[in-house]
C-alpha cells in the first residue's frame, strides 16, 4: 500500500479564523507518463466517490505506475460537513463556478484553487459524482473520449456536454485534454456494488490511459443515450417512489407513474412524476420517500429510440 502524505491547497481563513484548506494526494510512478487527475466531493452530499478516490489510492503501486495520479477526494469541504450539494456560506455550487475566481465569493475561491492546482499539471481528468444523499444515479459521460468513457465499463453512458462551469467542462474549453465524469450510485442503495464498480471503473481508466499497467479490460455492452431529461419537482413535499433503485437501467413505457409528491400535512398528492418517452430508460432515481424541494433532482431519464447500442469489445 502507497504510503499517503497530502499537500494541502491553502483557499481562505473563514470567519471563525479557522484555515480553509483541501488535501491533495499525488502519487508517483517509476516510469515517465502521463498525469491524471481523480476528483471527488464536489459536491458535499456525494459520498461513495470519495470512498472510491480513498480505496483506489491505496491500492496503487508507484512500481506498477508510468506518471502520477493527482487526487482530490474533497473537493468542498464545507459543502461535505453540511451534507449538501452547495457551499452553505454563499449558496454557490461549485461544480457551476469554475475556473473559479481569486476575487470573487467563497465558492469561486475554492474553484481557482482547485484549478490552479490541478488543471496545469494534468493529461486527463477523472471526476466522480453521485446521486447524493437521496437520489441514485448510474451512467458515465461520453464527452470528449468514448474510448475511455466506455473504458469504465459501466452500463449507461450519456453522450451530450456537461453543466457550463463544471470542472469538466473547464477542463475540456482550456486544455482539450480527456475528460471522463463518472456519476456512481448514492442514496444509500446497493453502496458495496457501487464502490465496487468505481473503484473498477477508475483503475480499467488508469491502465486506459497508460499509467497503471496491466490489461484494459474490455467493455461489455452498453447503451449510449443521446437524450436525456431532467424531472424536477415545482412543488416540495414528500416524494413516494414508484420505481425502486432496483430498477435503474432498464426502460419503462412512455406515462407509467415514477412516483408522487405530497403534502406532509395534508397528505394532498401535489405532483405526479412519469415517464415522458416511449422508451424511457430510468438514469436517476428517487427510490425511497424523501424530501423534495422546488427545483430538486427527481429523475434523469434517457430516450431508448435515440440511443446507440454499443457492441461489446472483445
Amino acid at each position: 500500500m502507497t504510503e499517503l502524505t497530502p499537500t494541502w491547497i491553502d483557499v481562505a481563513t473563514m470567519a471563525t479564523g479557522l484555515d480553509l484548506n483541501i488535501a491533495s494526494y499525488t502519487v508517483e510512478g517509476v516510469n515517465d507518463g502521463p498525469t491524471v487527475g481523480l476528483t471527488a466531493g464536489i459536491h458535499g452530499d456525494e459520498l461513495l466517490p470519495i470512498e472510491v478516490v480513498r480505496r483506489v489510492l491505496e491500492r496503487l503501486d508507484p512500481a506498477e505506475l508510468s506518471g502520477r495520479i493527482v487526487a482530490i477526494p474533497l473537493a468542498n469541504p464545507l459543502a461535505f460537513e453540511a451534507l449538501t450539494r452547495h457551499t452553505p456560506t454563499d449558496m454557490h455550487n461549485l461544480n457551476r463556478m469554475f475556473p473559479g475566481s481569486a476575487d470573487g465569493w467563497l465558492t469561486e475561491l475554492i474553484a481557482h484553487a482547485v484549478t490552479e492546482h490541478l488543471v496545469p499539471r494534468i493529461d486527463a481528468l477523472l471526476d466522480l459524482h453521485a446521486g447524493g444523499a437521496f437520489p441514485t444515479v448510474d451512467y458515465v459521460y461520453a464527452l470528449n473520449d468514448l474510448e475511455l468513457s466506455r473504458s469504465f465499463l459501466f452500463p449507461t453512458m450519456y453522450q451530450g456536454s456537461s453543466y457550463a462551469g463544471s470542472l469538466g467542462t473547464h477542463v475540456i474549453e482550456e486544455t482539450g485534454k480527456p475528460v471522463v465524469v463518472a456519476e456512481i450510485g448514492g442514496g444509500g442503495f446497493n453502496d458495496d456494488a457501487y464502490l465496487d464498480r468505481g473503484v473498477t471503473g477508475v483503475m480499467n481508466a488508469l491502465r486506459k490511459l497508460g499509467v497503471l499497467s496491466g490489461d484494459v479490460l474490455p467493455a461489455p455492452q452498453q447503451t449510449l443515450l443521446t437524450k436525456m431529461q431532467i424531472l424536477r419537482p415545482r412543488h416540495g413535499g414528500i416524494l413516494s417512489p414508484a420505481v425502486t433503485a432496483d430498477r435503474l437501467g432498464t426502460a419503462v413505457k412512455k406515462g407509467s407513474l415514477l412516483g408522487v409528491t405530497r403534502n406532509p400535512q395534508t397528505f394532498e398528492v401535489v405532483e405526479e412524476f412519469r415517464a415522458p418517452f416511449d422508451e424511457t430508460q430510468l438514469v436517476l432515481v428517487r427510490g425511497s420517500i424523501g424530501k423534495v424541494h422546488p427545483g430538486d433532482y427527481a429523475y434523469m431519464l434517457g430516450d431508448i429510440s435515440s440511443a446507440e447500442a454499443l457492441a461489446a469489445q472483445s
